[in-house]
């Protein structure tokens, strides 16, 4: 039996802003358990209710889990371009969810690499009947839960700029070349968007 897929992706997107702030805490902190109190504790995201600051909270900080120090480092920086900041997010919830990360590199990629100019939901629908074949909890999902993470699953794909809203065109990755040379440790995260090998 393959290993279970995590299915928890149902809040928020990328989460670009509130990387940038979690990750500057946990610098500081040096403690990602102190890093998530004091930001829902000072609700320095800025959201509405205790629990939802909270939940947002423990979802950034479980993706930003997946990133290297280095990675950390340059999501943190004052002097970071907004599309690099985003390139990392969505690498983060790539790494940290399996299921995104598939979908990025079996149906975002291919896609591109193809010449197959969109990509829908019921590209995604077709990507998940797939995998359900091997991962039966994509079977338990209520059907309210499975539209919430396929709807985040293309929020966050038009957050980072990796598809077009209107009419949800692919939009080719130009990688900054500080993105390519910290992927260059880890090159299957090239995979996660449209674009062909770096340096080639």
């Amino acid at each position: 039996m393959a290993e279970r897929y995590r299915l928890s992706f149902t809040v928020g997107g990328l989460l670009a802003s509130q990387g940038v702030i979690v990750a500057r805490v946990f610098l500081d902190q040096k403690d990602w358990t102190a890093a998530r109190r004091i930001v829902t504790d000072e609700n320095m995201l800025g959201v509405r209710t205790f629990a939802a600051g909270k939940r947002i909270a423990s979802e950034t900080v479980k993706r930003l889990g997946a990133l290297a120090g280095e990675e950390l480092r340059y999501l943190a920086d004052e002097g970071t371009a907004a599309d690099d900041r985003a390139a990392l997010m969505w690498v983060a919830m790539c790494r940290h969810y399996t299921l995104v990360g598939e979908f990025a590199n079996e149906v975002l990629r291919d896609h591109y690499l193809m010449g197959t100019p969109t990509v829908t939901y019921a590209d995604y629908d077709r990507f998940v009947l797939k995998k359900a074949m091997w991962h039966p909890e994509l079977e338990e999902l209520s059907e309210s839960t499975a539209k919430k993470l396929r709807q985040n699953v293309f929020r966050a794909m038009f957050e980072a700029g990796l598809l077009e809203q209107r009419g949800n065109l692919v939009v080719p990755s130009l990688l900054s070349p500080e993105i390519v040379d910290m992927l260059g440790d880890r090159p299957e995260s090239f995979g996660f968007f449209p674009m062909g090998e770096p340096g080639l």
